[in-house]
């Protein structure tokens, strides 16, 4: 007889997401139902293998026009995280649409380019550690390491002025905390200024920089992209890239505290590509993907998902998830062979294309502020209340100058 009964519904509170949290969505079973902020319900997986089905299958789409819970006008206008799933451009797009929008921007996002970066991104580090050595006492490396060096790479991978950094800065904290939900709009405004402004800019005077190569992307016969499209490709590279590459640099920075083992394995054996994947996968930057939606009723590790309905990926958990990485799935290893096969840059067709990027300014950063110090935290850092950034808001901590190697 088939079972009608309701599925239990489990409340995915941003306060909570911890990585233990996500264990305990993985015991429920591979696809667990849960309301978020909002009494929005969608279902949730928080289990490796199902979320790689849920990234590859082909009736599941990134378009909330698929949403049936969206487009009936169930979800309410005011909820703050539509201004995540609403946005437009190769993030939510589908098939053919993002096919188009990831060769254009994939024209400019070159591995030239990004290599041609490097000796920058080294240039950008050594500062920032030159001015941490000159800062007395306690120190929040998030605040003066881990976010303004990938930012101070984005804006010169797009040739953005630096003075511009602080209040971008400014206006990706309030997106990214839903606690400070009221403040979305304006931050939002304020970064759609700033972008329109370069954007101008660089159509009147081009240059050796991404925003000038977009501008200028055409896809054989497949047009260029048009002006919202272009405004919300440099968006995405600033909200994904910024945050995400912060948290990244600083979640590898507490485990290599926690572990010194490892970070004497990666000081002595320039380790530091092994530290970012086990990094990666142990404690990913993003807490959850949100959303895919069922484009037609899907089977789903035994749980029917009806057509319209949406799936959160807590991409946290899948990386703790032993039967993928085994029963010490949550130990940080550097020597983890399968650490690599993490979710952390997502998989498949929505593969994170400035992957290569954050794994530069990750490995590049980390060298060299290992090399130069020695790193006490001071407390326990505590993550911030999030469903997407999956990170510490602060990070103090005391650091000793080590002897030349």
């Amino acid at each position: 007889m088939l079972d009608l009964t309701p599925p239990e519904v489990t409340l995915l509170d941003p306060r909570d997401l911890v990585v233990p949290e996500g264990r305990g969505l993985r015991d429920q079973g591979p696809v667990v139902r849960v309301r978020l902020t909002g009494d929005v319900e969608v279902w949730a997986t928080g289990d490796y293998a199902t979320a790689r089905e849920v990234l590859t299958h082909p009736d599941f789409r990134k378009n909330p026009a698929h949403w049936q819970a969206y487009t009936d006008g169930e979800v309410p206008d005011s909820w703050p995280l539509l201004e995540l799933i609403t946005l437009s451009g190769m993030l939510n797009a589908d098939g053919a649409d993002h096919t188009r929008l990831r060769k254009l921007v994939g024209k400019a996002f070159t591995p030239r380019r990004i290599e041609a970066l490097r000796p920058r991104v080294e240039e950008i580090a050594q500062g920032l550690i030159d001015d941490l050595a000159a800062e007395p006492g306690q120190v929040d490396l998030r605040q003066s390491f881990a976010l303004p060096l990938p930012m101070a790479i984005i804006c010169s991978l797009f040739g953005l002025d630096l003075d511009k950094s602080k209040q971008l800065a400014h206006n990706f904290a309030a997106l990214h905390d839903e606690s400070r939900a009221d403040d979305a709009p304006a931050a939002k405004a304020g970064l759609v200024s700033v972008i329109s402004e370069l954007i101008t800019e660089k159509t009147a005077a081009p240059g050796d920089d991404l925003t000038s190569a977009l501008i200028a992307a055409h896809g054989d016969g497949q047009g260029s992209l048009s002006d919202e499209e272009l405004m919300e490709t440099l968006l995405l590279f600033l909200f994904a890239g910024h945050e995400t590459s912060a948290n990244l640099i600083a979640n590898a920075v507490v485990n290599l505290v926690r572990h010194p083992e490892q970070l004497a394995l990666a000081r002595e054996s320039d380790a530091w590509s092994a530290v970012v994947d086990e990094t990666l996968r142990r404690d990913s930057p993003v807490r959850t993907v949100m959303f895919y939606y069922a484009a037609k009723d899907v089977t789903l590790s035994g749980t029917e998902i009806k057509a319209g309905e949406a799936v959160v990926i807590h991409v946290a958990a899948t990386g703790r998830d032993a039967r993928q990485f085994g029963p010490a799935a949550d130990e940080f290893d550097i020597l983890r062979e399968a650490a690599a096969s993490h979710l952390g840059f997502s998989h498949g067709i929505h593969y994170c294309i400035g992957a290569p990027l954050a794994k530069m300014m990750g490995t590049t950063g980390l060298r060299a502020l290992h090399r130069r110090f020695d790193v006490q935290l001071v407390g326990e850092p505590e993550p911030v209340a999030s469903y997407s950034s999956n990170a510490a808001g602060a990070l103090p901590a005391i650091l000793s100058s080590r002897t030349a190697d």
